[in-house]
């Protein structure tokens, strides 16, 4: 239950907020969908409840893509965030405002808007909600940094988020963040293979340990090897980048086929395919729908 709810009036449809995010988090995007195609229609009522499911679903049309939908859901749970008057929930849509944005391409703008949640945030994070929110606005920054070829601010960013870990203590899941150490250190990943540093981006592969993570972010782990999947794409080991790939498939079943970015890597793959070095390249393409 979102703290400030009455679970007299709202337990119910709070329940369903909670249970797309979980599937969400467990990579089970088909699921998720399912129930936020049920739920996005009926979300009346207290704004924290709306903001959530809101959430919810900016975060899945981000991940499969789909850029119109990503916005208008964003944009919807800023606007809840914002009547509700609560810093976590507005950091919260703001993040998913810029991820909308950088779905559809403005890195700019989703830059934009980070560094101004990051500023505001920075004046409230007095409980772990507010700090998980500001550590990940944070790694989106590190992200974006990367994403325009900006190694110094990226690990500025990422120093900053890597603090608020340290503090906290732990990995958590406060605000379905999945904020701590080990994001941190996923996100030092991500940003090398966004700056192409594919030797940086071998060597925190092999350091990175998603053991401590809580049990319920299985895309989270998944995303490691999407990571370094793309890494030995770049290097054109495409057998170690398919290998990677169906590690991914292993640890959630929809982390490849409903993950726009990993349907990518496997398109790319297969224009340059080689059976002889890639076995299992055909048999994963069919199975996310690739032709």
């Amino acid at each position: 239950m979102l703290s400030g709810a009455d679970p007299s009036q709202v337990g119910a449809r709070s329940s369903e907020v909670c249970a797309a995010h979980d599937s969400y988090q467990r990579a089970d995007y088909d699921s998720a969908a399912r129930l936020l195609s049920t739920l996005v229609p009926r979300l009346v009522g207290p704004s924290d409840i709306r903001c959530a499911g809101y959430l919810a679903a900016a975060k899945l049309a981000t991940k499969v893509g789909d850029a119109g939908l990503a916005w208008v859901c964003a944009d919807r749970a800023l606007a809840a965030a914002e009547d509700t008057e609560r810093a976590c929930l507005l950091g919260a849509a703001r993040y998913q405002v810029a991820c909308a944005l950088l779905c559809r391409g403005n890195t700019a703008d989703a830059q934009r808007v980070v560094d101004e949640a990051i500023e505001e945030i920075a004046r409230h994070s007095d409980n772990h909600r507010t700090t998980a929110v500001h550590g990940s606005l944070l790694l989106l920054a590190a992200v974006l940094a990367a994403r325009t070829e900006s190694d110094t601010g990226a690990q500025q960013s990422l120093r900053a988020a890597r603090a608020l870990a340290a503090g906290l203590g732990r990995d958590g899941n406060w605000l379905w963040t999945g904020f701590g150490p080990t994001n941190v250190a996923i996100h030092e990943l991500s940003v090398a293979v966004d700056l192409s540093d594919t030797t940086r981006a071998r060597a925190l592969g092999d350091a990175v340990d998603i053991g401590g993570l809580p049990s319920a972010l299985v895309g989270r782990r998944s995303q490691v090897h999407l990571d370094l999947s793309q890494t030995a794409l770049v290097d054109n080991d495409d057998g170690l980048a398919v290998l990677h790939l169906l590690e991914a498939e292993r640890l959630a079943t929809q982390a490849v086929s409903r993950n726009a970015r990993a349907l990518g890597i496997v398109g790319a793959l297969l224009t340059r395919e080689q059976r002889s070095r890639t076995p299992g390249l055909r048999a994963l393409a069919e199975r996310a729908g690739v032709g």
